[in-house]
């Protein structure tokens, strides 16, 4: 048995899936496991030594580029202890090359078992069909630490987390799990996940995000999965994020997700401009978006759009349009303005490095920021991301952005569309990556 310590910086908001998997597999093999989530749980520097210091090995979960970015922070705190830690998760790859500990990638879990017992593991993601044991989730700080579900009437219930499944059947070029994954879908096991929502709701938990990259990966498990959740569980409610491709091809479980208590549905629009959607292989159109948004508003879903407003390849008259499309569909609401100013991130392993290499956008590449630095072709788009993007921390209203915007392009502000506020069903942690 050895003393292994996982920490985790940030997971979206929730209990960290990222620590609690892995726990339980290193328990089930007789290993002593501790946990620290540093996104909630205020550490001093003593007591992180310290309880490096203990440990056989330090896991550092980098399920995302965030979460990566504020792993190189812990890891360079214990230094001292590089040669017993071990980056793991989808954005542990683009950390090789700093020297600050060992990387893993693919699925995890046993592979952090692997280390635990002494052995090795390959430099190359791996991928497994082992069942997994339930999320241990005692060792995490309570639910109560963490983003909340706010109802269609702004009442606040304490929310869960889990995923059905690890991986994605697509391949989006700027999606961080195409590099890893490829394509490859692995299930987590219906009856491991309905556990795991027990154990939250027993937890005081109402509400469950599906964090799965796309819920209908898998469409069977899914709705068997919701079906099974809302028997045992009455009154709680869910959400879960889907492509708008698979709204449109599943149109038809819509209405039965609605009764299942499934509230809101995320989905990454990312444009309206339909060259860039092909670019990025997203599987659906700029009309596309109408169709999704038509089928979640008769099936009593509320849909919130992710978008990815700023890349080489947008134009000016792109973004306004995004803009215009936000306000007079009436997603303004459903929008915060943190996703107005986001920059295409490039790891060191995305499909896109090359073709904006070959087309003259990438100019570096910055390691700590673990993402290729690059220029719009009109420096005007590259001003304009940051006066979005500082107006958006400091949470400045949509007619501000559009305002800003038009003024950057040197455009006629469109009359505004004031629609009365209406609440809609969502987590108090915004979306980010």
């Amino acid at each position: 048995m050895v003393s292994v310590l996982l920490i985790s910086t940030y997971e979206q908001g929730h209990q960290p899936l990222g620590v609690a998997a892995p726990a339980a597999a290193l328990i089930a093999a007789g290993h002593d496991v501790t946990a620290l989530d540093l996104a909630v749980e205020s550490i001093s520097s003593e007591r992180l030594q310290s309880a490096a210091s203990k440990a056989d090995l330090i896991g550092i979960s980098t399920p995302m580029h965030t979460a990566a970015r504020l792993g190189i922070r812990i890891a360079r705190q214990l230094e001292e202890c590089s040669d017993r830690i071990v980056f793991y998760g989808l954005a542990a790859n683009s950390l090789g090359e700093l020297g600050l500990g060992r990387t893993i990638s693919g699925d995890t879990d046993l592979q952090l078992v692997r280390l635990a017992d002494g052995e090795t593991t390959a430099d190359i993601p791996l991928f497994d069909r082992e069942p997994r044991p339930v999320p241990e989730r005692v060792i995490l700080p309570l639910i109560d630490q963490y983003a909340r579900y706010r109802d269609a009437d702004g009442g606040s219930h304490l929310a869960g987390y889990v995923e059905a499944t690890r991986g994605c059947a697509h391949r989006c070029t700027h999606c961080p799990l195409t590099p890893i994954y490829a394509g490859r879908l692995r299930l987590n096991g219906a009856e491991t996940v309905l556990a795991d929502i027990d154990q939250q709701v027993a937890a005081g938990a109402e509400h469950i995000t599906f964090g799965d990259p796309d819920f209908l990966n898998a469409p069977d498990l899914a709705m068997d999965l919701l079906r099974v959740a809302s028997t045992r569980h009455a009154g709680a409610t869910f959400d879960a994020t889907i492509k708008v491709e698979h709204l449109i091809e599943h149109e038809h479980v819509l209405p039965e997700m609605a009764q299942l208590g499934v509230t809101f549905i995320t989905s990454a629009f990312e444009s309206v401009d339909d060259h860039l959607l092909e670019l990025l292989d997203k599987g659906h159109t700029a009309a596309d978006l109408d169709t999704a948004l038509d089928l979640t508003e008769r099936a009593g879903i509320a849909l919130r759009p992710t978008w990815l407003p700023f890349t080489p390849w947008t134009s000016p008259e792109h973004f306004l349009a995004l803009l215009q499309f936000v306000e007079t569909r009436r997603l303004v609401d459903l929008t915060p303005p943190v996703q107005l100013g986001l920059r295409l991130l490039v790891p060191a392993d995305s499909p896109l490095v090359e073709p904006m290499r070959e087309m003259g956008s990438l100019t570096s590449y910055d390691e700590d920021g673990l993402t290729w630095n690059w220029r719009h072709e009109d420096p005007s788009m590259d001003t304009l991301q940051a006066e979005i993007a500082a107006l958006a921390e400091r949470q400045a209203s949509f007619p501000e952005i559009k305002q800003a915007a038009c003024q950057a392009l040197g455009r006629a502000p469109w009359p505004d569309r004031p629609v009365p506020h209406v609440h809609r069903p969502g987590l108090t942690e915004d979306w980010f990556c």
